[in-house]
């Protein structure tokens, strides 16, 4: 589902992003491969039904997406959906500059921020993880990415033409690098 969004976005066919218009295409965009490191500290996330994200320190190396859903009815398979569908709607509902640079004021944005959509589209995550939990009244869902993205001053991805930074051969039919 991940990548199924990423590729989206590389290719420049998101939806429109608040009043900024259309995500404009990827140079680059790794295809995300699935880790087991990253799932065991995503499962360390919700295996206590915590509803905050985990501190920074006991991510190793990941940058975390944490989702409460509040409801029982429904699968555990409807609850990560949720969960991945919230996330990447934000772009749609927040909206990102168009030259998809991250500043510090993404993270001031409060409830209107698109943290967790752009640590799903962050161009050099390569490894993700995520699991969920049944926690009585809701589900908690976690995903954890590497290297993490939503650094200051850095870009989500860089926009240019679909593909045009992957190495020779590697551009995938979603628009994604192979590695």
């Amino acid at each position: 589902m991940h990548n199924n969004f990423r590729g989206s976005v590389a290719r420049g066919q998101t939806e429109v992003s608040a009043g900024w218009g259309i995500a404009p295409p990827a140079a680059l965009m790794y295809r995300m491969k699935y880790d087991c490191d990253a799932e065991s500290h995503a499962q360390q996330a919700v295996s206590t039904c915590r509803t905050t994200p985990l501190p920074s320190h006991a991510l190793g190396h990941h940058k975390q997406n944490l989702h409460v859903l509040r409801t029982v009815h429904t699968t555990p398979e409807g609850a990560i959906q949720n969960a991945v569908v919230t996330w990447w709607s934000e772009l749609a509902r927040f909206g990102m500059r168009s030259n998809m640079m991250f500043y510090p004021s993404e993270r001031t944005r409060g409830h209107r921020s698109v943290e967790n959509w752009s640590k799903m589209a962050w161009w050099s995550n390569m490894r993700i993880g995520c699991a969920i939990q049944h926690c009585g009244l809701y589900y908690v869902t976690s995903c954890m990415y590497h290297p993490g993205g939503n650094y200051d001053y850095a870009y989500v991805y860089r926009v240019g033409a679909v593909c045009s930074d992957c190495p020779s051969g590697s551009c995938d039919y979603q628009a994604l690098c192979r590695w």
